[in-house]
């Protein structure tokens, strides 16, 4: 019995250690400012003011398989890009938005920006190397009906969370500085092609864009899902590496399943302007994580 006490303690100060160091981290950036919980009657006042407050995402499936060329930035220099050919399967479903683009006054080029930070590590995989970054793509062509041939516009998927890119982040508190553009903590990501990614930070990183590896720590292809209310549940075949998942099968596809609940307690953070970043937490596993869904400005 007295060794519990001991343990105990040293525990205890094992986490505060580990929490102080997040505070120092996130403290240390001059882009850090404190989460303001949002009520249910300033929320709907948001709304009514910012009929466009919440972020609209757009999805298409691919109609045929597609090659496309991806730009990613070096790890260590910005400057310098590599550019690698990358193949989306057919009905592969993608984040991006099409666009006519004017050069000049009677020119002009159809265009399809991908959003290329929901590419899964499954996609990119057969190219990346570690000193790949910030990945970008697009298709360009003389006419959208070029682009339509291979994108059409498609409904969210069940199990992507609602305004969100699927980017989540873990959440430290209410009494804890952030930046509000640029999570330094522990990631959850789900793709639009169906998978889960988890990602730690790295601890040396200078710079944001060497905060996460385009490599996860772990990651999964979501079998099947469910939605009731306001959560989702996702299933698969082994154990996903740093969440609390749960296993409920002994074999087959969808051996563990992970729930991911909408808390509706969201939350602004000002932007360094005149507007404020919404954000949307969620209860994943046992952990609270938080997400972008919109924004307005004042």
């Amino acid at each position: 019995m007295k060794l519990k006490v001991p343990v105990l303690l040293i525990t205890i100060l094992l986490g505060l250690i580990v929490l102080s160091g997040h505070l120092r981290a996130a403290s240390s950036d001059p882009e850090a400012v404190l989460p303001n919980r949002v009520s249910k009657k300033e929320l709907a006042s948001i709304e009514k003011k910012y009929p466009n407050v919440w972020n609209h995402i757009k999805y298409y499936r691919a109609t045929r398989t597609v090659h496309i060329t991806v730009k990613f930035k070096d790890k260590q220099n910005t400057n310098n890009y590599y550019k690698k050919q990358i193949t989306i399967p057919r009905n592969t479903i993608v984040n991006g938005d099409k666009s006519i683009v004017y050069y000049s006054r009677n020119k002009a080029n159809a265009e399809f920006t991908f959003d290329a930070s929901t590419f899964s590590y499954k996609m990119l995989k057969p190219v990346l190397t570690s000193q790949m970054v910030q990945p970008d793509a697009k298709l360009s062509a003389k006419k959208m009906s070029s682009i339509n041939k291979y994108f059409v516009r498609v409904k969210r998927p069940s199990f992507m969370p609602a305004y969100s890119t699927g980017a989540l982040n873990k959440y430290l508190g209410d009494h804890v500085k952030f930046s509000p553009f640029f999570p330094s903590t522990n990631r959850l990501k789900i793709t639009p092609d169906g998978y889960i990614e988890y990602a730690r930070p790295n601890s040396n990183a200078q710079y944001t864009y060497q905060l996460f590896n385009l490599v996860p720590n772990a990651y999964v292809k979501i079998q099947k899902f469910r939605v009731k209310n306001n959560t989702r549940y996702l299933y698969y075949s082994h154990h996903l590496k740093g969440v609390s998942d749960r296993r409920v099968a002994t074999s087959g596809r969808a051996q563990y399943r992970l729930t991911v609940k909408n808390l509706h307690r969201p939350f602004t953070m000002f932007d360094g302007d005149q507007g404020a970043l919404l954000m949307s937490q969620y209860r994943i596993g046992k952990t609270t994580y938080y997400t972008r869904s919109g924004s307005f400005s004042a």
